[in-house]
Parts: structure tokens; C-alpha cells; sequence
């Protein structure tokens, strides 16, 4: 089906709902890339967007496969949805992809989340392990890894259920107009090395203690500030950021969904 709004998007996601883990397939459909990527590359030279900014993937359609259990990306390129690209270049932008990462410790039965914000006067906003916008002709599941090492830098982590298999997916919508559906993808990871918050409390000091080391120069600015969350308080936790609005995206059903998951291959009773 196409997604040209939210509406669409909405009602893919209630197709898919409860289906995973499933399958995805990326095939690329004929397209303007030629024309994306010029403007991609005048973007980055004008200051517009980031350097070594990418392609999104774009939706052209989204398949649901019953008898496979797979979804198919038919996909095109599209420019960085901000509000001045949507305005100059709305033929070069539109629907495109995202992921949720959530990654799960089974030795020390704890979750990993993160915090992010550039201004350490306003509160920082919360995510699970990782998340990231589509990219033009990579697949989602490699998409998924590539944040979670980019963000969190795991040791020897492996994709769970198994590599390439998503656990969900979920509506979003990007820069307040663009269907965004994000497939959400589960890691198994030592997370150690993490500071443990075990209350709304404790992540309350977290961001206390982490903004005032941004402050004073005792650490410098990073995209995300990692912490762990135990399975004993992670329904808590994660229901009372979702009930103050302190997420980023749907990561109170992405984080439930891998919970669910996690019980169903006996990783958790």
C-alpha cells in the first residue's frame, strides 16, 4: 500500500501489529536518485544539513506478506524532511523509514536506554538503546546494528530474535508531517559498563550529575548518554517517562514488545 499519510502509515502498522518477529526485504523501485543526490550535496555544501549526510528511504509502498511473514520496502531516495527542504523540494521528500533499538543484558537481566539533548538548560528527552532514520539502500536490520554501535559502542553484541528479523513495527511522524513507520529490532549485549538507574530518581540525578559535568568540562558533548535499567523496574520506568512525555518516539511500546519477545524465545520468565 502506499503511505502518503499518517493515517496510511497508521493503518499499516495495525496490519503488521503483533505479527513479528517478520522479515524485510528492500527493493529499490525506478526513482529520482540522481536529482536527490545533487541536492543532498548542495544541502551539505550550503550548511543546510550535516556533513556526510545521507539518503533517507524513502517509502514509495509497503507489502505485508501473511503466508511469510514479511514486509516489503519498496523504496526510493529522499532528502532530510526539515521544515525548509518540505517547503523548496516537496517532490524530493516524503515517506521514509525508521528504527527503535532496544538491546536487552540476559546475564545481568538489564535494559539499555539512553538521554539526549544540546541544551543542558532545557530537560533531555529519552530513548531505548538507539535510534536512527532509514538509509537509501541498506536494509533496516543493518541500519539498526550500525546505531547501536555508533551510539552505545557494544562490546560483542548479536541481534536478536536472529539478524535481519524485526519485532515490530511502529507509527511516527517526522518534522511534524511525514509518515515515518519505525521497525523496532532487539540486541543481546554485556551491558556492565553501564551506569544502573533503578528509579525515576535515579535517572533524575543521572541527568543532574551529566549536565553539570557537560557544564564544567568534565565531559565533552556526545549524541546520547547511556544508562542501564533493570528488568525489575523497567515496566515503572519506562511507563512513567511515557506518562511525563520525556520520550522520543513510541519507545514505551517498542521497549513492551521486546519484553514480550524476550519472554516468548525464554530469555525471561
Amino acid at each position: 500500500m502506499k503511505i502518503q499519510t499518517e493515517q496510511d502509515m497508521d493503518d499499516f502498522c495495525e496490519i503488521a501489529k503483533g505479527q513479528g518477529p517478520f522479515g524485510i526485504r528492500t527493493i529499490a523501485v525506478p526513482c529520482n536518485e540522481l536529482a536527490c543526490l545533487r541536492k543532498n550535496r548542495e544541502m551539505i555544501q550550503e550548511g543546510k544539513i550535516g556533513e556526510g549526510s545521507h539518503l533517507q528511504q524513502g517509502i514509495y509502498e509497503l507489502n505485508y506478506r501473511f503466508p511469510d511473514n514479511q514486509v516489503n520496502i519498496l523504496e526510493t531516495p529522499r532528502l532530510y524532511p526539515s521544515a525548509k527542504v518540505l517547503a523548496e523540494h516537496p517532490k524530493l521528500t516524503g515517506s521514509i523509514t525508521g528504527v527503535l533499538v532496544n538491546c536487552y543484558d540476559p546475564e545481568s537481566k538489564r535494559f539499555l536506554f539512553h538521554m539526549r539533548g544540546k541544551d543542558i538548560a532545557n530537560p533531555f528527552g529519552f530513548q531505548a538503546a538507539a535510534a536512527g532514520m532509514g538509509v537509501y539502500g541498506q536494509h533496516p536490520s543493518v541500519t539498526a546494528a550500525l546505531e547501536l554501535q555508533q551510539e552505545a559502542g557494544p562490546k560483542d553484541f548479536m541481534q536478536f530474535p536472529r539478524n535481519g528479523l524485526a519485532i515490530d513495527i511502529l507509527p511516527f511522524v517526522k518534522a511534524g508531517k511525514i509518515p515515518q513507520p519505525l521497525f523496532s529490532f532487539g540486541f543481546l549485549d554485556d551491558l556492565s559498563r553501564f551506569p544502573v538507574c533503578k528509579s525515576l530518581d535515579n535517572i533524575t540525578e543521572f541527568e543532574a550529575r551529566t549536565k553539570e559535568r557537560l557544564g564544567d568540562g568534565t565531559i565533552q558533548p556526545r549524541e546520547a548518554y547511556h544508562f542501564a535499567v533493570p528488568y525489575e523496574q523497567v515496566g515503572g520506568i519506562v511507563g512513567g517517562l511515557d506518562a511525563s512525555n520525556r520520550f522520543y518516539g513510541p519507545v514505551y511500546d517498542s521497549t513492551m514488545n521486546f519484553v514480550r519477545a524476550l519472554k516468548d524465545y525464554h530469555y525471561l520468565d
